[in-house]
């Protein structure tokens, strides 16, 4: 009795990948990835054909871009452009270019929030300048759509501890709630040569006897494959871009949100200060408030553990004098990321560590008080930062390896 009457064939939908949304002017600049039906279907360019070894690698997308007064009234006109029905549901990333953060998000989050087949699952990412400008001229090599290559960076970022992938619920979550702040990471091109360049110079850095010599053959430059990789956050209060923090500043950051999984940390051996890389393997943080002589104070307990991965030096971290010395420069390294990063954030004013989300919790009224001048409140707030680093194993070896004397 239903019947079908709202069915969807798939052979006239378009697929929308990612979207990129900017502002210039008065305008509104809506930029879409769509999905090439052919070359998912293998009937596109493959990488292995008979063309040259050198070949950059392309995209199985295509980019279509217009602007209007609204966010929608851009969406409509773009679609009009599109011989199949444009379909979000399955979009998998929107970035925001600079100048629309810092106008506000509201109406991107209202857009996204309200319309039915947008799913809060989307990640949320923010670029230094353009937002079209990452979506028009990345190009990847391992994946077949932006979207996707996003996809795969909000998996394997966790492990380097330096970035996180927010969806639009998580945004909308931190905007909500607590001190109506939070951090977007930052999205930006990283070109790469191709083929990649390994020692001696291209032809820019030819000698000039052999580059002006007739006849003499010149290496060709390798063209350059534009990636994208995180790079930092940017910081957002009431909707708004109001600053940024670098790479390490993101991690002090994330050190204190619980969103580091695993980690690298570089270190220095005491003896003659070459090169330790420790892994941290588990990370939990906790924040706890204290009234002291009548002033507010906040204290950071943050727990780690980890294992010895690499050292440089002849050092014996065997022993528990090694050890513990070790796990003090674990501590310290982190503390100064997060120092680094309560610095950055102090100075910008906005509460992304959700102290005043932490002090809400535990103490109700007394936040119902401090909630009206919260930004100022939180400025001059001390911070204590206690930071328990344990190192569990050394992995397969025991005492770093030496050659046989003679």
């Amino acid at each position: 009795m239903p019947g079908c009457w709202d069915r969807r064939e798939i052979n006239e939908l378009a697929f929308i990948s990612s979207f990129a949304f900017d502002l210039e002017g008065n305008e509104r600049i809506v930029t879409a990835e769509i999905i090439r039906p052919a070359a998912v279907a293998g009937g596109g360019e493959g990488g292995g054909g008979g063309g040259s070894a050198a070949a950059l690698p392309q995209r199985t997308a295509i980019i279509g871009s217009e602007q209007g007064d609204t966010l929608y009234a851009a969406g409509r006109k773009l679609a009009l452009r599109l011989p199949r029905r444009a379909y979000v549901a399955h979009t998998t990333a929107v970035l925001l270019g600079e100048d629309l953060a810092r106008q506000g998000l509201k109406e991107v989050l209202d857009f996204l929030d309200r319309q039915q087949e947008f799913r809060r699952s989307t990640f949320i990412l923010v670029t230094r300048g353009q937002a079209r400008e990452i979506l028009t001229r990345a190009q990847g090599g391992l994946e077949t759509t932006l979207g996707r290559e996003i996809a795969g960076l909000n998996k394997w970022v966790k492990v380097s501890g330096y970035g996180f992938i927010p969806s639009i619920h998580d945004v909308l979550l931190d905007l909500s709630t607590g001190a109506a702040a939070t951090a977007i990471p930052v999205l930006e091109l990283s070109p790469q040569p191709f083929p990649p360049v390994i020692g001696g110079p291209t032809s820019r850095g030819a000698p000039s006897n052999q580059s002006n010599k007739q006849g003499t053959t010149r290496t060709p430059e390798p063209e350059m494959v534009r990636t994208v990789r995180l790079n930092g956050a940017g910081l957002f209060q009431h909707d708004k871009l109001v600053g940024w923090l670098d790479e390490r500043q993101t991690r002090g950051f994330a050190w204190v949100r619980n969103k580091v999984r695993r980690a690298i940390l570089e270190l220095q051996c005491p003896e003659d200060k070459k090169g330790i890389s420790v892994e941290i393997t588990e990370a939990k943080s906790e924040t706890k408030f204290q009234i002291y002589n009548g002033q507010l104070q906040s204290l950071i307990k943050l727990e780690v553990e980890g294992n010895l991965l690499e050292q440089q030096c002849s050092h014996d971290f065997t022993t528990e004098k090694a050890l513990k010395t070790l796990e003090g420069q674990i501590a310290a390294a982190i503390t100064e990321e997060i120092n680094s990063a309560i610095t950055q954030v102090k100075k910008a004013g906005t509460d992304v560590f959700d102290f005043g989300g932490a002090l809400y919790r535990k103490e109700p009224n007394l936040w119902k008080q401090v909630k009206p001048r919260w930004d100022e409140e939180f400025k001059k707030l001390p911070i204590t930062i206690q930071v328990e680093a344990k190192l569990r194993r050394t992995g397969l070896s025991g005492r770093p390896w030496q050659p046989k004397a003679d």
